[in-house]
């Protein structure tokens, strides 16, 4: 009789964003051949718990910033973060960190474009929402807790992502920079 394995805990999350994260890689990699910009990702450090050689837990050793950081052609520097959203009317704004709030404020205060892409999951479209934008959403959200239509980044406010030019989601066309 072979052992039963127990089922991984929340197996529908551990691939979650996986396929938006790749697109946006493979767009990455595009602006790179073509002399556009280099983007990278920004890794999570991790501390891992060990007993022996197992691993009991691991946990982020610190808040990270955003997801991806570069440079535009030009020198221009930007800096977004990737997020996927069930909810058709838009991106709860419960899906953003205060420490990501706090990068995209001090980001744009020194002149680097910051921003959030968004997968649309019921849609199926992918969006780009400015950080000015993120921002006015987040604080009009703080000084509303408990109202209604306050608590997420209406669609209406972001810029669908397209293919265009052999990228597959042209997340810079919008930008006016290099």
């Amino acid at each position: 009789m072979q052992p039963v394995r127990a089922k991984p805990k929340n197996r529908k999350y551990a691939n979650k964003g996986a396929i938006f994260e790749r697109e946006i890689r493979m767009s990455n990699a595009g602006y790179e051949t073509r002399g556009i910009a280099l983007v990278q990702k920004i890794s999570t450090p991790w501390n891992v718990v060990r007993d022996g050689p197992r691993i009991v837990s691991a946990f982020p050793e610190e808040k990270s910033t955003l997801d991806f950081r570069g440079t535009v052609r030009g020198g221009t520097s930007i800096s977004f973060d990737c997020k996927e959203s069930e909810d058709e009317r838009g991106l709860p704004l419960k899906h953003i960190e205060p420490h990501q709030i706090d990068y995209i404020r001090k980001a744009l205060q020194v002149g680097e474009i910051s921003f959030i892409l968004c997968y649309m999951k019921l849609l199926d479209k992918r969006y780009f929402i400015p950080g000015a934008t993120v921002l006015e959403r987040w604080d009009a959200w703080q000084q509303n807790k408990g109202k209604r239509g306050f608590n997420y980044i209406d669609v209406a406010d972001m810029i669908e992502v397209r293919s265009r030019n052999g990228i597959v989601l042209d997340y810079l066309a919008g930008l006016e920079v290099g």
